[in-house]
């Protein structure tokens, strides 16, 4: 069955809804803590975030189907940086998903990602930035072929901070 790579429509919404909740069940089983863990506030969440991008101009979803199925698929977002940075626009990928790393996996990946650099491109901005779980190979590989170099290690701290104590 022919693969075909497109930007994503309305239409599109429920389908990639769902793949959206398996990325991030897969996400969660990997190790990532800061998944929400109840399936239906994380669906209300993921539908309300992809409902909300086909509003935003600065919001790019493209992916991968073969007949009904979407198979990859490449979420970005184009961002404002610094006014004092060399770029005033960058773009930041908020969720990038390949079903399996099949030979055909590296083909479709650049397929999707030749679409994603053209329109940053044509909206002006200067680089692309993704943060990725390290538990999260797939992903880490996906970015490394399209070029992305690994170059700052990210910190997170919720509002409430577990504490344990030292006896």
């Amino acid at each position: 069955m022919k693969t075909k790579i497109r930007r994503a429509k309305i239409s599109d919404i429920r389908r990639l809804v769902d793949k959206m909740c398996e990325f991030y069940g897969i996400l969660k089983s990997k190790g990532a803590k800061d998944i929400v863990r109840d399936d239906e506030v994380l669906r209300g969440g993921v539908t309300i975030e992809i409902g909300n991008g086909f509003n935003n101009p600065h919001w790019l979803c493209v992916l991968a189907e073969r007949g009904e199925d979407i198979i990859a698929f490449i979420v970005g977002e184009l961002e404002f940086c610094s006014p004092i940075g060399e770029f005033l626009k960058c773009m930041r990928i908020r969720a990038t998903y390949l079903e399996d790393d099949s030979l055909v996996g590296p083909r479709v990946l650049l397929g999707l990602w030749s679409l994603v650099e053209d329109w940053a491109r044509e909206h002006g901005a200067g680089f692309f930035y993704a943060n990725i779980h390290p538990g999260n190979q797939p992903s880490v590989r996906a970015a490394k072929r399209v070029g992305f170099k690994h170059h700052y290690t990210q910190f997170y701290r919720p509002i409430d901070v577990e504490t344990t104590e030292e006896t």
